[in-house]
């Protein structure tokens, strides 16, 4: 039975309408003004936007953004460091709920697309803005993060090669093999190329990956004589 894909958390709550300031703060201002600078980037880009603008959105003091970010530039890569943390931490809390190897696997694709359709904005910034030119201080921080992101899963997944369930890959190309296939559908996605919804694609990926990766199953077939 095909199962609609799970809905996990939003990378950040709407702003007020109008962008009204929040009485309550509950958003506190970093998030307000990383929300904006958000919705700002994807509908116009980020050479087009301007610290004034996210002020305005955001409804909060230059000084504050200056305090925050010290620049455009800091707030972009403020925003990445944010918005990748926000997917790992659902990543992490879904991949906690399986045991095995084709569940960890299935829930890795399916979270992922379920993730990225669910923060369109969030999931196309992360995309296109990788190696912008205000993340390159941050490189090495942002390399080893993804080393300990897809750490755990490795290690989950040992337990399978060992046991002949999964082909003995080395890591980065087994790791290639389960994103590469969700990433591609998603970058013709974005460009409105997809033929298939998002809960079929994921499903189909999650069975064509899972070919790619596991050990052929043996025949019960006795050989003729």
């Amino acid at each position: 039975m095909n199962r609609p894909l799970r809905k996990p958390a939003t990378a950040y709550p709407a702003l007020p309408a109008g962008g009204e300031p929040d009485p309550k703060g509950r958003a506190g201002t970093r998030q307000r003004a990383l929300a904006a600078a958000l919705t700002l980037f994807d509908s116009q880009g980020v050479e087009a936007t301007t610290i004034e603008q996210v002020r305005d959105a955001a409804a909060v003091s230059i000084g504050s953004l200056y305090h925050h970010f010290n620049s455009r530039e800091g707030m972009v890569a403020a925003l990445y460091e944010d918005l990748l943390e926000r997917y790992r931490s659902v990543m992490a809390a879904e991949l906690a709920r399986h045991d095995g190897a084709r569940a960890l696997l299935d829930g890795f694709v399916t979270t992922h697309i379920a993730w990225s359709m669910l923060n369109p904005a969030a999931a196309r910034f992360l995309a296109e803005h990788r190696h912008h030119r205000a993340l390159s201080e941050a490189e090495t921080r942002l390399q080893h993060g993804t080393t300990d992101f897809l750490r755990p899963l490795v290690q989950r997944l040992k337990p399978a090669v060992t046991a002949g369930v999964l082909k003995p890959l080395p890591p980065e190309l087994l790791l290639s093999l389960v994103i590469g296939p969700v990433q591609n559908w998603l970058r013709m996605e974005r460009a409105g190329r997809a033929g298939l919804k998002p809960g079929t694609a994921a499903r189909k990926l999650a069975d064509l990956i899972w070919d790619a990766v596991a050990m052929p199953a043996k025949s019960s077939r006795k050989p003729k004589s």
